[in-house]
């Protein structure tokens, strides 16, 4: 498939949201996945003005194969069904846009690679230039053998911003690289891992709140555990578990149970052990073998159960701390109710109002996360309402000063809050404007074409996360695209417990055999048995418009379905969502859905053995609207603070953020 290349003003436009400093971290991350250890920084400045003359950011990694040039340094536009792969879950590569190296436009005028790599037992040089006027476009030397013994990369800015000063490189630059690698060099400090600014080591202590070393015995095995805690989150980085190979080598992570609770408690532990030397990712450890380990092994089961125990040890005394802050705030800033302090009873229902505010917090502080002042005080007026027994009319005149509430809703709300605890109505609300959120990435990443959102990447991968919007008792059986085959075999594992083996496992043949699913959902409706399935095809918003080509595309599809028996039985119903921008403009499918408005059913194009629905994204965003309005309106949700303070700036953000509305993740099995 052709690239399309991209030109310097879309390049721009396309990397305008980065600042210079998340620019010079681009190039640090360029270093690390190129292998470095070694990253230096250096920089001359004017004494009297401050002004940077020259800066360089040099490593000591695998240098660019010449070979290569081509695919790092053109700019292109790729079709990412077939050059889309995920990240495996086993590295911490970071340098994920292609486009980050040209990010040097924001503080420089030029930029020029000297690279030296490696070619069978000969080492190479040569050099790249750049003009930020012209950033479609590169000049290259011709290769010489070097006389250095070792490879590496110097990247030199010239013409440097006069914005970009000394003064801007330590109060920003600094700042933002520390919060960026800290955790990163903290987890390979042990194989000399460095970032040098004018050779001195970026030091990143005034961040770690604590640390310690201990070491885990797990059915006679020692497991090396470094926990550190963080003052602030490092940059983009949850909660971790990083579990690495004898020689340190990273061979799998995952997020911790006290992850992104609402409370300050950044951490991330490191497990050093030979048993993760040959660590398997996803598969059965068949041999039982200390050296051939997995997630599934009666060890790790373990380990990780030890882990809990140990950082929910260190989180629970900060908790106290936390909590009691908390509360010094609420009393600094008048949330808590006026006392008469000279009233013993009222003191005493004070002092029980801060413990009650103490106890909830130590629970579940995500309640009291991000609360503007009114916010605080409505709901610390909550629990003094309960505590001190009032009647329903006193919680009403509270919620009456938050929201419009007539005596319909008022006289049904009484009634739910004789069935409901006060806890499950505060998950409800949190869930709903989670989905919003979701709403809005999701809309974010189809209408914002600045974003250059990407079909599987950004859309599905978030969609993934969304199916919701196409039915609350749907579960996802696979997506990102795998084959037939695949599906099948997820599908018979899902309904009935089947796990196919090569002898039994029925094989998929016919000419769309290769055809990929977007998303594959499924259900089984109790009363009578029925199987409903849901294929749905996403097409991307800009680049695709839906017509009888796309029609023809989804009954390509069922082709292939009624042709498998493990997926045509008479229990099995079958529905397929084509979901696109716009129509293509030649009426076919308005008048295929309006030939068929009167079975009832919105967005019915096709009925036969099976159905087919074309749904506009606007039309699926309004859908949530109309189904939520109510709530929505009456919760004053008010879109523009909904991300407040999230910096969501890339498609990649959009589309990987974690949101509580997010769907489980597809059923796995291991075949």
């Amino acid at each position: 498939m052709a690239k399309v290349k991209v030109d310097t003003k879309g390049i721009k436009n396309r990397l305008k949201s980065y600042k210079a400093f998340k620019s010079i971290a681009e190039y640090i991350w360029n270093g690390f996945d190129a292998g470095s250890t070694s990253i230096n920084i250096d920089f001359s400045h004017d004494d009297n003005s401050g002004n940077i003359s020259n800066l360089s950011i040099s490593d000591n990694g695998s240098g660019i194969d010449f070979d290569l040039l081509v695919d790092k340094f053109e700019p292109v536009l790729k079709s990412e069904k077939k050059d889309y792969k995920q990240i495996n879950n086993t590295t911490l590569i970071h340098g994920q846009h292609g486009l980050g190296r040209l990010t040097f436009y924001h503080f420089s005028r030029y930029a020029k690679w000297t690279t030296t790599y490696k070619k069978g037992e000969d080492f190479f040089d040569y050099s790249i230039n750049v003009n930020s006027d012209a950033l479609d476009d590169f000049d290259k030397t011709k290769t010489a053998l070097s006389q250095a013994n070792k490879t590496g990369t110097i990247v030199t800015f010239t013409e440097i911003d006069k914005k970009f000063s000394k003064f801007y490189f330590d109060s920003h630059v600094v700042q933002f690289i520390k919060k960026e690698f800290c955790w990163f060099l903290e987890l390979y400090k042990d194989l000399g891992y460095s970032i040098k600014i004018n050779n001195v080591a970026l030091d990143y202590e005034d961040l770690i709140g604590d640390r310690e070393t201990t070491v885990l015995k797990i059915l006679n095995l020692e497991f090396n555990v470094n926990y550190t805690r963080w003052k602030t989150a490092p940059n983009r980085q949850p909660s971790r578990y990083i579990f690495t190979s004898s020689d340190h080598k990273t061979k799998y992570y995952q997020t911790t149970k006290f992850n992104r609770k609402g409370d300050s408690f950044h951490h991330s532990l490191t497990i050093n052990s030979l048993y993760f030397d040959n660590f398997i990712i996803g598969k059965q450890n068949e041999t039982k073998d200390h050296f051939n380990a997995s997630v599934t092994d009666n060890e790790f089961k373990e380990l990780t159960k030890n882990l809990d125990i140990y950082v929910r040890s260190k989180r629970t005394p900060l908790l106290h701390q936390f909590a009691k802050d908390l509360v010094e705030e609420y009393e600094k800033n008048s949330v808590f109710p006026n006392y008469n302090s000279n009233d013993k009873y009222e003191s005493l229902r004070a002092e029980d109002l801060k413990s009650t505010v103490k106890s909830l917090y130590e629970i579940e502080p995500s309640i009291f996360k991000d609360l503007n002042k009114t916010q605080k005080k409505t709901f610390v007026a909550f629990l003094n309402l309960m505590l001190s027994g009032s009647e329903l009319d006193d919680l009403f005149t509270i919620l009456e000063s938050v929201i419009d509430i007539d005596s319909a809703q008022r006289e049904q709300f009484a009634k739910q809050l004789n069935v409901t605890k006060l806890g499950n109505i505060i998950e409800s609300i949190d869930l709903i404007i989670d989905r919003k959120r979701s709403v809005e990435d999701l809309g974010k990443l189809v209408f914002d074409k600045t974003l250059y959102a990407k079909e599987v990447p950004h859309l599905q991968a978030k969609m993934e996360k969304c199916y919701w919007l196409l039915g609350e008792h749907l579960q996802l059986v696979t997506a990102a695209e795998p084959k037939f085959q695949e599906a099948l075999d997820r599908y018979s594992y899902l309904l009935r417990g089947e796990k196919p083996d090569n002898e039994t496992k029925e094989i998929v043949e016919g000419e769309h055999k290769l055809k990929e699913m977007d998303l594959f959902l499924t259900t089984r409706t109790i009363y009578n048995d029925k199987i409903e399935n849901i294929v749905v095809e996403l097409k991307h918003p800009t680049n695709i418009r839906l017509g009888k080509k796309e029609i023809d595309q989804v009954i390509n599809y069922y082709q292939q379905i009624k042709s498998i028996d493990g997926f045509n039985t008479k229990q099995e119903a079958w529905k397929f969502y084509l979901i696109g921008n716009k129509y293509d403009g030649s009426e076919f499918i308005e008048d295929q859905i309006n030939n068929l408005k009167h079975f009832g059913e919105k967005y019915l194009a096709y009925r036969g053995k099976y159905d087919v629905y074309v749904v506009l994204w606007e039309e699926l965003f309004t859908d949530f609207e109309i189904k939520h309005n109510f709530l929505l309106d009456k919760l004053s949700i008010q879109r523009d603070k909904l991300i407040e303070g999230e910096n969501l700036l890339l498609a990649d953000d959009f589309a990987n953020v974690e949101r509580s509305s997010d769907q489980l993740p597809e059923v796995a099995i291991n075949i």
